[in-house]
């Protein structure tokens, strides 16, 4: 309801044979009306902000409840895929489950792990990695991927583009889930077709 619904309903509310027409309670009716409109839309966004499928005005808390880094300029769909990729995050330390992820954010990745060079294990033309490289992992990014965010009625603001790239949240995700003696590498790859 807007404040002029409440403040017909307000008058309703007025004892019989009271004078509706004065100047001054006009002005009463109608600046609570806008209150209890005001008020009415503040609720709204509470309930609405009870999940990020529908947050808007509560994004900036979930964000901050979650722990993530707040970007200028991200369009709402990009910020509640980046609160929905943190809130599916179970943990894991197995290929499958970064691929998954991965999968869930819309990247189609492959891992490598790399191993040293061994004698008896390698032949010539294999490449030399030093002793220490078992503690890297390569992530290959397929056709390089970044997230497109076209504008939408109910899932985006006044004032955002029609058409925005997101940030590639795959790198930070990763880092953040990344056993912490490991070092993790993006290698960005083009199809070649």
């Amino acid at each position: 309801m807007n404040g002029n619904d409440w403040q017909e309903l307000l008058y309703l509310m007025l004892p019989d044979g009271y004078a509706r027409n004065g100047q001054r309670l006009n002005a009463e009716l109608q600046a609570e009306g806008n209150t209890l409109a005001s008020v009415e839309r503040s609720a709204q966004d509470m309930l609405n902000g009870v999940t990020p499928f529908t947050a808007v005005a509560l994004l900036s808390d979930w964000k901050r409840v979650l722990g993530l880094s707040v970007s200028n300029g991200m369009t709402i769909q990009a910020r509640r895929q980046q609160i929905m990729a943190k809130l599916v995050e179970t943990g894991g330390l197995s290929r499958n489950y970064f691929i998954r992820l991965a999968k869930s954010l819309g990247y189609d990745v492959t891992i490598d792990e790399p191993e040293p060079f061994r004698c008896g294990r390698n032949r010539c033309g294999d490449r030399l990695w030093i002793p220490e490289i078992v503690w890297v992992w390569i992530v290959n990014i397929q056709d390089g991927q970044v997230p497109v965010y076209r504008f939408r009625c109910g899932s985006s603001a006044t004032g955002e583009r029609l058409m925005s790239f997101g940030q590639n949240m795959l790198e930070s995700i990763f880092r953040d889930l990344k056993p912490a003696h490991t070092q993790v590498v993006f290698n960005y790859v083009e199809n070649k077709t």
